[in-house]
C-alpha cells in the first residue's frame, strides 16, 4: 500500500511536550481510516531526552525517528522530507497540537477540492490574554492578501510536488524559512492555497512567555525579518 499522507516533526529539547504532540497527531491519523500515514520525527541534536522517547515511540507505534545533528528547523523538516513517501507532507512543531480532524481534513482539501499547499489557525497552548492577542493578531495579518504572510511552519502542508517544485525550506535564515515554499505557491497559483480557519492548532507561547518583554520582541523581531533579510538570520533559542 502507497503511503498517502507524512507528518514531519522536528524536534529539538522537546522532552516536555513531545509525548503530547505525537499522541494528538497520532489520534489525528486513526481518523483517516484505511488510508495509510506515517509520522517522521527529526532530533535536532537534542541534550533532555527526546531522543530517548522517540525511539520508545519508535518500538511501539512505527514512527520514524531520525537524529540529525547540525542544527536547524529547517535542515531538521528538509531531512524529514527526505526519508518521506506520502503524496501529502504535513510539517507540525513538536509543542503544537494538532485537533482529531486535521488530517482527515487536509487530506480533503487536497485530493477532493484541488488544493496543493495551506495553512491553519494557531491558538496559544497554555492561554493567557497576552497569547491570546498575540494569535489574534497572527491570524489577522495571515488573512492579508499578501504572500509572505501565508507563513509560519507551526502547522503547514503541501504536496510533495509542491514541495520538490518551490522548496525546500530555507536552511540559511531562522526565520521565515518556509517562505519560498508558501509564498511562492501562493504567489504563483492563489486558487490552490487555503488559510482554512476552521482548523486549529494549537502551538505553545513559551518562547515569548519566558523572557522580558518576549511578546514585543517577538513581534519586533518578525517585522524586522519581513523588512530586511538580516531580520531573518539570528534567531536565539535554545528549543527551536
Amino acid at each position: 500500500m502507497g503511503c498517502h499522507l507524512s507528518v514531519i516533526i522536528p524536534a529539538r529539547n522537546e522532552a516536555r511536550l513531545i509525548r503530547a504532540t505525537l499522541g494528538c497527531v497520532l489520534g489525528a491519523i486513526d481518523r483517516l481510516g484505511p488510508l495509510h500515514a506515517e509520522v517522521i520525527v527529526v532530533d535536532n541534536a537534542s541534550t533532555d531526552g527526546t531522543w530517548e522517547i522517540l525511539q520508545q515511540y519508535a518500538n511501539e507505534y512505527r514512527i520514524k525517528a531520525i537524529q540529525l545533528d547540525q542544527l536547524g528547523a529547517a535542515r531538521a523538516r528538509n531531512l524529514g522530507r527526505a526519508h518521506a513517501n506520502g503524496k501529502i507532507l504535513v510539517f507540525v512543531d513538536a509543542d503544537t497540537h494538532v485537533s482529531a480532524d486535521c488530517l482527515y481534513r487536509i487530506v480533503e482539501h487536497c485530493d477532493h477540492r484541488g488544493i496543493e499547499a495551506g495553512i491553519t489557525r494557531l491558538a496559544g497552548l497554555e492561554g493567557g490574554l497576552r497569547a491570546r492577542l498575540w494569535w489574534s493578531f497572527c491570524e489577522h495579518v495571515r488573512r492579508l492578501p499578501l504572500c509572505r504572510a501565508k507563513a509560519m511552519p507551526a502547522l503547514m502542508f503541501c504536496t510533495a510536488n509542491v514541495f520538490d517544485e518551490f522548496g525546500p525550506f530555507d536552511e540559511s535564515v531562522a526565520i521565515g524559512e518556509e517562505w519560498p515554499i508558501l509564498a511562492n505557491h501562493y504567489r504563483r497559483r492563489r486558487r490552490n492555497f487555503v488559510y482554512d480557519r476552521s482548523i486549529t492548532a494549537l502551538s505553545s507561547n513559551r518562547r515569548m512567555q519566558t523572557q522580558p518583554f518576549g511578546y514585543s520582541r517577538t513581534f519586533l523581531k518578525y517585522v524586522w525579518a519581513i523588512l530586511h533579510r538580516s531580520g531573518r538570520l539570528h534567531f536565539s533559542d535554545r528549543i527551536r
